[in-house]
């Protein structure tokens, strides 16, 4: 496992992905996905997670040297309070000044054993070259352009995430029937799940603003669509890995 990652992809989708990989780092059943019920994803859950820091920026012009002294460089050296690693969310990385990235460099060079650091911004050309080198790179999505969504696809994307854990596996298995227009095109398949994985992004964000703790059915949802990308990536059976997916999603917690 790598310790500095940058996520690039829209917003609602990098910050729901850094969450939820935090939210697993220090998941007591040490599973791919958060459990949900250990006292690490409850507390985590309650936004009072001792162990994991989310960066932000005091100035308008972003996060500088200051920030990440404070938030970053001086919080490291010392050991998790509680859990396996102490893990730094930095969403709107590509806000991060020249200075500060560079100020960061020994630390994720060097980091400690327990470190990890979760970079999340639209493009990998918001950081320096130093920095990208010594980070692994996910790309959630394409980087955003100024194409607009299909319409269609947007409505389907809001009601499948609005919708499916409301049905029975009946209802479920119909839905399936909503993705059959889109199977023979991966790439519009792939915009639709990108679509669907920001609807659960946006019920993420927009709890924690409101100071109220996300479901995990949605951190699960996010999963499930990450892997059926995955899948769908590596030219596997478009049907099976749909139905599997609709299947995670309607899981209850």
């Amino acid at each position: 496992m790598s310790q500095s990652y940058i996520l690039t992809g829209e917003p609602e989708q990098t910050r729901a992905y850094a969450m939820n990989m935090a939210k697993t780092l220090n998941c007591l059943a040490g599973n791919e996905v958060p459990c949900g019920e250990c006292l690490s994803c409850r507390v985590f859950d309650s936004g009072n997670h001792p162990d994991t820091v989310f960066v932000t920026g005091t100035k308008a012009s972003g996060i500088g040297v200051d920030d990440v002294r404070e938030q970053i460089i001086m919080p490291i050296a010392t050991k998790p309070f509680k859990y396996k690693y102490k893990v730094f969310v930095i969403n709107k990385a590509e806000t991060l000044t020249p200075a500060a990235q560079n100020a960061l460099l020994k630390t994720i060079e060097e980091p400690a054993p327990y470190g990890v650091f979760l970079f999340a911004a639209p493009h990998a050309h918001n950081f320096l070259p130093t920095v990208l080198s010594r980070c692994t790179l996910r790309k959630l999505n394409n980087s955003p352009t100024n194409k607009s969504p299909d319409a269609d696809l947007a409505t389907l994307a809001k009601e499948i995430a609005d919708t499916v854990h409301e049905k029975d596996m009946l209802g479920v298995f119909a839905l399936y029937r909503r993705f059959e227009p889109y199977k023979d095109s991966k790439e519009t398949l792939q915009e639709l799940l990108s679509l669907i994985y920001g609807c659960y992004g946006k019920k993420i964000t927009n709890a924690v603003r409101q100071n109220q703790s996300p479901s995990k059915a949605w951190f699960n949802a996010t999963q499930a669509i990450a892997r059926t990308k995955q899948v769908l990536s590596q030219n596997g059976n478009t049907q099976l890995a749909i139905e599997l997916m609709l299947v995670k999603l309607n899981e209850k917690v």
